[in-house]
């Protein structure tokens, strides 16, 4: 059984301790922050998973590598783009947040799309209209 399935399975995480080698993938607690972090790949150390991003990742609640949130206005334009932060799109989700239109016609609703790892795109069917659409990005570990 893997230490990502024990911890998943309900297994308490062990405690971290300096010096001790770990297996990539196996979940300790940092005495530091109280949290739970994942080796990324085998080895030891001394410095505390809360502090060393590059052989530790936060795991559980705290998977979550950051959130974005804005709006794109298409002000009679069909399309439009936000440029955000670079993620990484395999690790990424966009969700719509909803969006205002000056026309009381719902039926071209815009709908938007992560068109790479710094850019979102909305589009819509037809324009004449400002509509602003609200959306969030959350990008994980």
């Amino acid at each position: 059984m893997s230490a990502a399935s024990d911890f998943l399975g309900g297994a308490t995480p062990k405690v971290w301790v300096s010096g001790t080698t770990y297996a990539a993938g196996k979940v300790v607690w940092s005495p530091t922050d109280y949290q739970y972090y994942m080796r990324k790949g085998t080895g030891g150390g001394t410095t505390d998973p809360a502090s060393d991003t590059t052989n530790w990742q936060p795991t559980g609640d705290r998977a979550i590598k950051s959130i974005q949130r804005g709006t794109i206005s298409l002000a009679s334009v069909t399309s439009n783009t936000a440029t955000i932060s670079s993620v990484n799109t395999a690790k990424t989700e966009l969700r719509a947040l909803g969006f205002r239109s000056g026309s009381a016609d719902m039926t071209g609703a815009p709908h938007i799309v992560l068109t790479n790892s710094t850019t979102i795109t909305a589009t819509m069917n037809s324009s004449g209209t400002t509509t602003i659409v609200s959306w969030e990005l959350t990008e994980r570990y």
